[in-house]
């Protein structure tokens, strides 16, 4: 009598369980690769000189803490640094920087400073590495998420990034993603919160967390968020009010919002903010795509929430071009790497798969 029975799932390779892409059929599984070898292609394709985003972020900002650092009122140093570096002033309340990091940094040695910032740095990796640990099998595994999630925040936590409000954010967004859980709630919001405070770019984030928990019907979340974006918008008006005379309408504005990046740019782009930006480019887009492709494979509820603002940055940089939003995805967007090799496994081995066909003799 023949039958059939569906072939054997094969353990994972690094993983202690499944992914969200083990199990595919193999005309989805097919699908897949055939959507990662078409990104790949594409960032080959549409690679391009680029400027780092250390050098598009970091003079501006190390000029005013050193205008404020001697005496100079912070939104005279940041009007006259914009205007003496020929950067646009309108809208205001997007061209020019919050005060808080600038104030609080220039009041502050710089090697202290720089070391508060390697803390939240290291903060950021234990909290991470506590995630993922439990999911490695494989020592070697674990080493390379290690190195990976070192790797993002290298030359963030390094002057000059160091005193770029975004470099600050990013991780602050990264730590109120990994400990946002029911019982510690609020740390994360408040993670959130700070990093607001810090940057306009954060708000993103926080519309994200806030639509998810909305989704998930967590009552007191929903609240938590909304409470610290309004927060926000009251230290944006008092941001704004301030500004209200010091930018006149003959500076210069910004251009088009639109500024639409290809995959090869924003995958360079994203990588020069870490040291995943030291190796060759012709090897640095296919780890990206690869990266995210981990992203969507590791199954834990932390990643759903990473995973999405991750992939709500990577669209308004791709819209936009914004070096802020690019910044906030260099601390982690590559340590999905570690998960991309359970993922091609899973979905090889879903692309050979056949039905074995059994025969059974019944001998009467």
């Amino acid at each position: 009598m023949a039958g059939s029975t569906p072939p054997t799932r094969p353990r994972p390779l690094w993983l202690a369980q499944a992914g969200r892409l083990t199990g595919l059929s193999p005309m989805v599984a097919g699908g897949v690769l055939g959507f990662v070898l078409l990104l790949i292609l594409l960032a080959w394709a549409t690679q391009a000189p680029i400027l780092p985003l250390v050098d598009r972020l970091a003079p501006v900002s190390v000029t005013i803490i050193d205008h404020v650092r001697h005496g100079q009122p912070f939104y005279a140093a940041a009007i006259d640094t914009l205007r003496e570096n020929e950067q646009p002033l309108r809208p205001a309340l997007i061209a020019v920087p919050l005060p808080a990091l600038p104030v609080a940094l220039a009041a502050l040695p710089p090697a202290l400073g720089d070391g508060l910032l390697v803390l939240l740095g290291l903060g950021v990796v234990i909290a991470w590495a506590r995630r993922w640990r439990p999911l490695l099998d494989q020592p070697i595994a674990w080493g390379l998420a290690l190195i990976l999630a070192v790797a993002g925040l290298y030359p963030l936590v390094a002057w000059p990034m160091s005193v770029v409000p975004e470099s600050w954010a990013a991780l602050l967004i990264a730590l109120s993603l990994v400990l946002r859980r029911p019982q510690a709630m609020p740390t994360a919001i408040a993670l959130g919160l700070a990093a607001m405070i810090l940057t306009p770019v954060a708000l993103l984030h926080a519309l994200v967390m806030l639509i998810l928990a909305w989704q998930a019907r967590a009552r007191q979340e929903v609240i938590g968020w909304i409470i610290a974006i309004a927060l926000f918008l009251l230290v944006l008006a008092a941001h704004a009010h301030a500004l209200n005379a010091a930018v006149t309408a003959i500076d210069p504005a910004m251009g088009d919002i639109l500024s639409i990046l290809s995959p090869g740019t924003l995958i360079a782009a994203i990588a020069s903010a870490g040291a995943v930006g030291f190796l060759p480019l012709w090897l640095v887009l296919p780890l990206g795509v690869l990266a995210a492709l981990g992203w969507v494979h590791w199954r834990q509820p932390v990643t759903r929430r990473a995973g999405v603002t991750l992939a709500a940055y990577a669209l308004a940089a791709a819209l936009t071009g914004g070096a802020g939003f690019l910044l906030m995805l260099s601390p982690l967007l590559f340590l999905g790497l570690v998960f991309a090799p359970d993922a091609l496994r899973d979905l090889f081995g879903a692309v050979r798969a056949r039905r074995r066909i059994t025969v059974k003799r019944v001998v009467r």
